[in-house]
């Protein structure tokens, strides 16, 4: 015969375990925070934000969401580091910079890979602004994942006007997710850390 009440007591457990946990968030926030939202390699990230004009939290965003902070993160598709280049857009990027790099050590340099991810950024948001020099961030992360070709072309052609109320209209479903997650990233690492 089922006794009553487990069902009551095994609900009271859990709301008493539930609220202890929440407490004990609360109580340690800030570690739960750094640990969910790291900020590792702030300095090299900040300096290079600083010079090449680009918001160190939009970076940590998207080195959160492309590499989980390992600088040693290759993907599937044979992107590399940190900031998840492709061996192709390091040269690239090396070459039109002129900076003092080879391309396969920068890939998995830290300071390196954060320079030229940076950079990178810095000239995706030059060349989608508009008239009036605006650019949408969230152009600028799609192009980050999906090449700058591939954006334009939709951009040129109206598939996507560029803007995050708009991702669904991103033809390749995986650069959408991606640049939904950044932009959450994003506004939680502004809203955590921004006025520290």
């Amino acid at each position: 015969m089922r006794r009553r009440g487990c069902g009551c007591l095994k609900s009271i457990i859990f709301i008493i375990l539930l609220v202890i946990g929440i407490f004990l968030v609360l109580e340690h926030k800030d570690k739960v925070f750094i640990y969910f939202f790291p900020r590792d390699y702030e300095q090299t990230i900040s300096e290079y934000c600083d010079e090449y004009n680009v918001d160190k939290w939009l970076v940590m965003a998207l080195i959160r969401e492309e590499s989980g902070f390992d600088p040693d993160a290759v993907s599937v598709v044979g992107a590399h580091g940190l900031m998840q280049l492709m061996p192709d857009t390091a040269e690239w990027l090396i070459s039109k910079g002129g900076f003092d790099m080879e391309a396969t050590s920068a890939l998995h340099v830290p300071e390196e890979n954060i320079q030229l991810g940076v950079y990178y950024i810095s000239m995706l948001y030059a060349n989608y602004a508009d008239a009036g020099g605006q650019t949408d961030t969230a152009t600028v992360i799609a192009a980050y994942n999906a090449g700058m070709g591939s954006v334009s072309q939709w951009l040129n052609e109206g598939v996507w006007d560029g803007s995050a109320a708009d991702l669904e209209e991103i033809p390749y479903g995986e650069t959408a997710e991606h640049v939904k997650k950044v932009l959450r990233s994003y506004k939680i690492y502004r809203y955590l850390y921004a006025n520290d």
